[in-house]
């Protein structure tokens, strides 16, 4: 890694080639671990967007200037000289076009999710989509024209023409996608109508997040909790069961009076994702969006099979949690509450110093660089009315720093959602640092690796300064808990969204009853209904309307490869293998500049092989045998062993700064 201590971190680079913008990334949207909750009070830690323009005058003066410029890079399609020359200057100022063109929606998208009640916010939002929609449509001539040109020249053409080495990678992913690439006229249509194929998207996402009128239950405590996405995060860990049981029956009955509306909307953001594949002469909406990234078939179907074949190993699990908790018959509303419970806090200065901690195997550089990026007014901590929920990273102002989003409520979980998007941000840094703007964005394919990895080495430290069995028990069962929900859940849910892409694919007609009927039989299949290991109330199965990620198309498998390349990567670091570490740092410095799967094979591990998956299984295993040998040595009056105890540090030098 270079050695350069940045003050701010820099970003991420999300532009599909070299002269197309794709919809910027916010990172992780919504993980299913990160952690929402009520508003509270406390002195509020927001990130600084005049970092990216002083004011909305400035935001509108800059995508009015953009769309300015976009009208005669549309009028050269006409009568355009390819030339190696010629190539290099249109691929420069498309390239400037787009690295503003992500600052401006950087600025509308970042502004609108922390109050999506705000209708000005949602309206600049808007207009950066339409933005996007016209930059589409003014560049859509030039992958055909590459296409014509072929191979041999544009080949020649890079070796002759050195401005040209920035836009290498994206010039022969152009060429690649020759067979799935329209004329001018059907790419300027493609273009033109990517804003009405995501507005159902958008339907989805009001009604849950702003529209929906969540109920609200009183606890057993007293307490109040508005069941919104936030709401309900919160209630389904709570301690009593029977309130949990009355989170979860108030928040499933209200999407129920939902189903048909929010499926109407799911199905026809899926029957949009089929319709651009049949037009990119693509077999499937899996296949196009693997191959975005070139992501070999086997991967997901690999992915898909290896779970399955270890479903008893998390059935163990649910049995195991029936055991710790003391009930006979779990539930899926008894998943979420901690095996161990902790009093202690994990608040937002905490938070960094276990990421810091966590990565001081790393190096020096990588520390000093991520506690410069956590030190920064880049993050949005606490959650508050209209905010949105979950958490994510946005690396998409190239030259600025990765801001990030949280829901942050001092608890354990809310420091693992910590510890994982500063992952991302540390990902975005080295990145950017190594790479230039057109070769700066990565794959999720990689970026959830580099989250996840990090997560696990902040557990494994954890264990390390672990005095007690209490402790070991209550970190082992987070690792548990994650297992489950990063890749039995995420995998669950690849199964779902490739299941109800492939119900539209055979020409059937997708309802929300269509769905719930689907998801009942995976999810029943998961939690092992059928043969008395967990219970799944018929209300439950409505889960599909909560998870956002189908909105996302293809998206959360890659939770779940990440999180096997991540008991890899982790292992390799712990163990101080310096070769293994460097392979692991080269990889996300590559940023964009290779295939991700390729990426992750130089680096040691193939994706498409059974062998990651089976690890994941292997450890889920081993913490198992080691929590149940506490719960006997506890049971029959045991002491704790003596163990070494790595206390942890402050690899900062001293708070953070908010």
């Amino acid at each position: 890694m270079k050695s350069r201590l940045l003050s701010c971190a820099a970003a991420l680079c999300l532009i599909a080639s070299p002269i197309a913008i794709a919809q910027p990334d916010m990172g992780p949207m919504f993980d299913d671990h990160s952690e929402a909750g009520s508003e509270t009070e406390r002195e509020p830690v927001e990130w600084d967007l005049t970092k990216l323009y002083p004011d909305v005058e400035a935001w509108d003066a800059a995508r009015l200037g953009l769309l300015d410029q976009l009208e005669p890079i549309k009028a050269m399609g006409d009568g355009f000289e390819p030339s190696a020359e010629n190539l290099a200057d249109l691929y420069e100022k498309t390239s400037a076009i787009a690295k503003e063109g992500l600052r401006v929606s950087t600025y509308a998208f970042l502004g609108s999710d922390t109050d999506l009640r705000d209708s000005e916010k949602l309206a600049r939002r808007g207009q950066a989509q339409a933005m996007f929609a016209t930059y589409g449509e003014a560049t859509a001539w030039i992958s055909p024209m590459i296409q014509t040109v072929g191979e041999t020249e544009i080949e020649a053409w890079i070796a002759s023409e050195p401005r040209l080495a920035p836009y290498t990678f994206g010039l022969r992913e152009t060429l690649r996608m020759t067979p799935h690439t329209l004329s001018p006229e059907g790419e300027q249509l493609m273009a033109a109508s990517s804003v009405a194929l995501s507005s159902a998207q958008q339907i989805y996402s009001q009604l849950k997040n702003s529209d929906i009128p969540w109920p609200t239950v009183t606890l057993s405590t007293g307490e109040d909790i508005r069941l919104d996405a936030a709401g309900y995060v919160k209630g389904r860990a709570a301690e009593n069961r029977e309130d949990r049981m009355k989170v979860f029956e108030a928040f499933f009955e209200t999407y129920q009076q939902f189903e048909s509306s929010l499926g109407a909307a799911l199905s026809g953001h899926v029957q949009g994702q089929v319709f651009r594949a049949s037009q990119r002469n693509y077999d499937s909406a899996l296949e196009a969006a693997l191959a975005d990234d070139n992501i070999p078939r086997e991967v997901y179907d690999t992915l898909l099979a290896e779970v399955n074949a270890a479903l008893p190993t998390l059935h163990r699990y649910f049995k195991l949690r029936a055991r710790s908790m003391g009930v006979e018959e779990v539930g899926f509303h008894d998943i979420y509450p901690d095996l161990v419970s902790t009093d202690q806090v994990f608040d937002l200065e905490r938070s960094a110093q276990i990421t810091a901690v966590a990565s001081e195997p790393l190096g020096e550089d990588y520390v000093q660089a991520l506690c410069s990026a956590m030190e920064g007014d880049w993050t949005h901590a606490y959650p508050s009315q209209g905010k949105r929920s979950g958490a994510y990273m946005s690396g998409s102002g190239y030259d600025l720093g990765p801001f990030v989003l949280l829901n942050h409520q001092d608890t354990y979980n809310s420091a693992s959602t910590f510890v994982h998007e500063f992952g991302h941000a540390m990902h975005t840094i080295l990145a950017n640092d190594a790479q230039p703007f057109e070769t700066a964005r990565y794959s999720i394919f990689i970026a959830e690796t580099a989250a996840i990895t990090k997560e696990i080495l902040a557990q494994e430290r954890l264990l390390d300064a672990a005095q007690t069995d209490a402790e070991r028990l209550f970190y082992l069962g987070y690792a548990l808990e994650q297992m489950r929900g990063t890749y039995f859940r995420q995998t669950q849910f690849a199964e779902f969204e490739a299941a109800i892409h492939a119900e539209v694919e055979e020409g059937e007609r997708l309802t929300g009853a269509r769905m719930t009927e689907i998801y009942k039989d995976i999810f029943n299949r998961y939690y092992g209904v059928e043969e008395g290991v967990t219970v799944v109330p018929e209300s439950y199965n409505l889960e599909w309307a909560y998870i956002p990620h189908f909105i996302f198309d293809f998206y959360v498998y890659q939770y779940s490869t990440s999180l096997a390349a991540g008991v890899y990567f982790a292992d390799e670091i712990r163990a101080g293998d310096e070769e293994a570490i460097a392979a692991y740092l080269e990889m996300l410095e590559a940023g964009g500049s290779a295939h991700p799967y390729d990426l992750k094979l130089k680096a040691g591990l193939d994706m498409a092989s059974p062998a990651p998956y089976q690890a994941v299984e292997a450890r889920m295993n081993r913490i198992m045998d080691e929590i149940e040998t506490i719960l006997d040595r506890q049971e029959n009056g045991g002491t704790s062993p003596m163990r070494t105890v790595l206390p942890l540090s402050n690899p900062c030098g001293g708070s953070r700064e908010s």
